[in-house]
């Protein structure tokens, strides 16, 4: 699993949606949890926006960062 920061670009990878986003905060991670970023999405009609998702369930987009 990829290390997701704070400006990372990311990708989510449910079969059916493949909504692009940027990871705006990292969730503190709790003993037996998974790892939860809040992503805010690009596309405008996704809600909520920004939402908590699972660290499994993005793809980061590799080589690619926004500026901070």
């Amino acid at each position: 699993m990829v290390e997701l920061r704070v400006g990372d670009l990311v990708i989510r990878s449910h079969p059916l949606f493949k909504t692009r986003g940027t990871v705006v905060r990292v969730a503190a991670q709790r003993r037996g949890e998974a790892r939860q970023v809040w992503v805010k999405w690009d596309h405008p009609d996704t809600l909520p926006n920004p939402s908590l998702e699972s660290a499994d369930s993005l793809k980061a987009i590799k080589g690619t960062s926004s500026p901070a």
